[in-house]
């Protein structure tokens, strides 16, 4: 049983969510194409502190969604845990994006053989995992250029449900009739809650001083597309 403060930054979505005993007890997002997590996170969980009336003290553990992702995103939500985590010395706890989302869609779609969150990354690449109806990990997660992966090996015999960012770049691809696609919403860090919550029961923290988020792929910079600079 335990209070844990929840980041999800992974994508477009900047969420906070306050779990206790596994339950999203307050939540607050700001969605913002032009990613906000460097400037609203922190504002973001002081409301959410406000309007709980629950002091940073309080938690018993913080956790983030550790991707894969947005680099930026990601970078950001960690090292607001690991900050959290070191000022209160609580323990720190890291979830799989992809985990997460799958475990949001599970606890009401049952119906499929496979489940199969999908994260747009690069022109031309997903990332993506796959799992059972019973939360089991069928394929880990992993960055891949959609028209070289075998979706047709898994989509022979069995039905597979694709869900979120990555959607429309496989809709132009994969046309099986055991493939379903749901129109699903960001990440959101109320699917963190009882994973989070599982972890910490069973003590399954990460290492303060040498967690890193899941990346999968080299960093490539960019030019921001917020830059004075022409």
């Amino acid at each position: 049983m335990a209070l844990i403060l929840c980041l999800e930054t992974s994508s477009k979505n900047c969420s906070v969510a306050i779990s206790k005993n596994g339950e999203s007890v307050f939540l607050t997002e700001k969605f913002d194409d032009n990613y906000c997590h460097g400037e609203q996170l922190h504002v973001l969980i002081q409301e959410l502190l406000v309007m709980s009336s629950i002091s940073i003290k309080d938690f018993d553990a913080f956790a983030f969604s550790a991707g894969p992702g947005s680099y930026t995103g990601l970078r950001i939500g960690a090292a607001s845990a690991k900050g959290f985590s070191f000022a209160m010395d609580k323990p720190i706890i890291s979830i799989s994006t992809l985990k997460s989302m799958a475990f949001g869609l599970l606890r009401n779609n049952p119906k499929y053989d496979f489940f199969c969150p999908t994260i747009n990354s690069r022109k031309g690449e997903i990332y993506l995992a796959m799992y059972t109806s019973d939360y089991k990990e069928k394929l880990a997660p992993f960055s891949c250029e959609i028209e070289h992966f075998p979706f047709n090996k898994y989509l022979k015999n069995k039905s597979i449900c694709f869900f979120g960012t990555g959607n429309e770049k496989l809709k132009s691809i994969i046309t099986h009739e055991n493939a379903y696609f749901l129109n699903t919403d960001c990440p959101s860090s109320s699917n963190l809650c009882y994973l989070a919550e599982q972890k910490f029961i069973n003590n399954d923290f990460a290492n303060l001083a040498y967690c890193e988020p899941l990346y999968l792929k080299n960093f490539i910079p960019t030019i921001s597309k917020k830059s004075i600079y022409k």
